[in-house]
């Protein structure tokens, strides 16, 4: 793995020194690698399932897929040794499940991925009008950097709902936002659909959908980190390369204490009464207005 000013050495030593920060966010969670094995100007490749080389302390959990019509099994990792290995195998980005392998169906994690389409509205903008939607629906949020340009916001949630719960909620939050802000945001998941307004990205609600971990590095020619905030942080000068192999750890975990996990029902019933039902669809599917 090799970065501008960074080596597979460097990789090796973050994952060591970060471990006690990156394992709480991966444990018991199937994970997909992305790996890079001729450095960033590479060929890189997603890895979802493990070679049959991988020690056998390393964690497991097997799906079958029927779209490929076999067994995927998937990384769980759960030791600082599991993360040497992954530096060894040239594994620059870890991308867990939001749920975990003792009720795959259930997730404990609801994500919002918000990317800059262009100079308005800034992501630092869109992040805090989307947190005030979910403050009216008395629900926290937690937000880091994507480690490129944009941001991820995530609600801690009790585990009793479907993924296809969550992806209508999600949708219905997201659609508020967007009815609020209507020349800047959108829901919209097909492009030709945005414009240049900002993506609010609900989809990743769904089973082995992914975002890059709290404190993942990411193939980015500033060796930079997915690196939790502080809502404060949060502004339009806001620069995510800042955030790298060098300075994240340097930082203090403000995912440290993530609050107690979240019930729905209450979200979901005032945002039924202000006509956005929550409603699950297909992000390959139009999305129409909700009122």
């Amino acid at each position: 793995m090799a970065q501008t000013g960074y080596t597979k050495a460097d990789l090796a030593a973050y994952y060591e020194r970060m471990a006690d920060r990156l394992l709480p966010g991966l444990r018991d969670r199937p994970l997909t690698l992305l790996r890079a094995n001729n450095g960033i100007d590479g060929e890189r490749f997603i890895q979802k399932n493990l070679p049959a080389s991988a020690p056998a302390t390393l964690g497991r959990h097997q799906v079958w897929t029927e779209t490929s019509a076999r067994t995927v099994t998937y990384a769980v990792a759960a030791s600082t040794e599991d993360l040497s290995w992954f530096a060894n195998q040239n594994v620059v980005e870890l991308h867990p499940w939001f749920s975990r392998v003792d009720r795959p169906d259930h997730p404990d994690l609801l994500a919002f991925d918000l990317d800059p389409s262009g100079p308005e509205p800034t992501v630092a903008q869109a992040a805090h009008w989307l947190r005030e939607v979910l403050d009216e629906l008395r629900l926290s949020a937690l937000v880091k950097t994507s480690g490129k340009r944009g941001l991820h916001l995530y609600v801690r949630l009790q585990r009793r709902y479907s993924f296809s719960a969550l992806r209508g909620f999600a949708l219905a939050v997201s659609r508020r936002c967007a009815d609020l802000h209507p020349n800047e945001l959108t829901v919209e998941m097909r492009k030709a659909g945005r414009g240049d307004r900002l993506l609010l990205d609900w989809s990743r609600a769904g089973q082995a959908q992914t975002l890059a971990a709290p404190w993942s590095p990411r193939v980015h020619a500033a060796g930079t980190v997915s690196t939790p905030l502080r809502w404060d942080e949060v502004r339009d000068d806001l620069d995510p390369t800042a955030f790298t192999l060098t300075t994240a750890p340097d930082r203090p975990d403000h995912w440290a204490e993530m609050g107690p996990p979240q019930r729905l029902e209450a979200a979901v019933a005032v945002l039924t009464r202000a006509g956005y039902e929550p409603e699950d669809r297909s992000p390959r599917a139009r999305t129409t207005p909700s009122r």
